[in-house]
């Protein structure tokens, strides 16, 4: 194999693919690396690799569960991030929250004369489907008491807060580390690890055709994304700055060192850490049509890679 092709996003459920990149592990693999930033491509991670383009893809675990569900080859043979995720809410609905609990939407609706307002990531995103489930699932919220409106990513979520067009998110680092860091008034009311343990995120997912024709560059591939999160662990500083260079000025290294330190910044390699709480959003993508039937763990996760590391 002359040429691994990487597909990534800038994000920080993906700090591993940067850690990786600006700290030269790839430069381990015998293989060139042919890395793609989808972020600046208008077709999507999953089309490219639906394509067969792509042999490793840094992604969200919500589009490797539609992918599945369709029978494309790969499996996610490691996590990269668990309960990376945070509720955040202006803040005179923070102070409902404390006082009234899931009740405090419907208090908002009779105190406003509205719903309260989400918004979100696109649909069938991490976000979407990690907010549909703390509203039916955890909090038992009827739908009259919310709207939701998903946005194409970060950057109008944020501005979508900050206009005040809307009243709260769901939203991964570094996005609530860099709005307090403005004074923004929003608060985080809760977070994903207080009601959804192991709650999956960031994920690798390897093409079937790199582990079956070439294990050992697949087993070269694991012991370097594991690398990484041991770096980002130990050693955050150096995380903060290939995030920061990746994502340029509009993340500076002082924001990512702190939101760095947010109990919403878990970075893991073992897929086993996320393959419970995974089913849970099979299961809710299904209830909302985002696929037809749910995807076993056996089908969406191919674990034997990293054990073999691990050991």
């Amino acid at each position: 194999m002359d040429t691994l092709s990487v597909a990534f996003k800038p994000p920080f459920p993906f700090l591993q693919y940067h850690v990786m990149n600006q700290e030269g592990y790839f430069e381990q693999l015998d293989p060139d690396i042919e890395a793609t930033n989808f972020a600046n491509e208008g077709l999507t991670i999953v089309s490219a690799y639906s394509d067969g383009d792509i042999d490793l893809a840094f992604m969200g675990i919500t589009p490797a569960i539609k992918m599945k569900s369709k029978d494309v080859p790969g499996k996610v043979t490691a996590a990269n991030h668990k309960n990376g995720f945070v509720v955040f809410a202006h803040e005179d609905f923070a102070a409902l929250w404390d006082e009234h609990g899931a009740n405090a939407f419907r208090v908002f609706r009779e105190k406003n004369g509205r719903k309260f307002k989400f918004s979100t990531f696109p649909k069938g995103s991490v976000a979407f489907i990690l907010l549909h489930y703390w509203l039916r699932e955890e909090l038992g919220i009827s739908p009259d008491l919310v709207d939701i409106e998903p946005m194409a990513g970060g950057s109008p979520v944020k501005r979508s807060l900050l206009s005040g067009n809307v009243d709260g998110t769901v939203i991964m680092e570094p996005i609530p580390t860099a709005l307090e860091q403005r004074g923004a008034p929003f608060e985080r009311i809760t977070w994903a690890g207080s009601f959804m343990s192991g709650q999956p995120g960031g994920i690798m997912f390897m093409h079937d055709r790199l582990w079956d024709d070439h294990p050992d560059i697949a087993k070269s591939v694991i012991t370097q994304h594991s690398r990484a999160t041991e770096t980002i662990q130990e050693q955050p500083a150096i995380a903060a700055e290939a995030v920061s260079k990746a994502k340029g000025d509009k993340l500076p290294t002082k924001i990512a060192r702190k939101a760095l330190r947010s109990k919403a910044s878990n970075y893991i390699s073992d897929p086993a850490q996320i393959t419970e709480s995974t089913q849970l959003f099979a299961a809710q993508m299904e209830e909302l049509g985002q696929i037809d039937s749910g995807v076993s763990t056996d089908k969406l996760f191919e674990r034997s890679l990293y054990d073999d590391i691990a050991e």
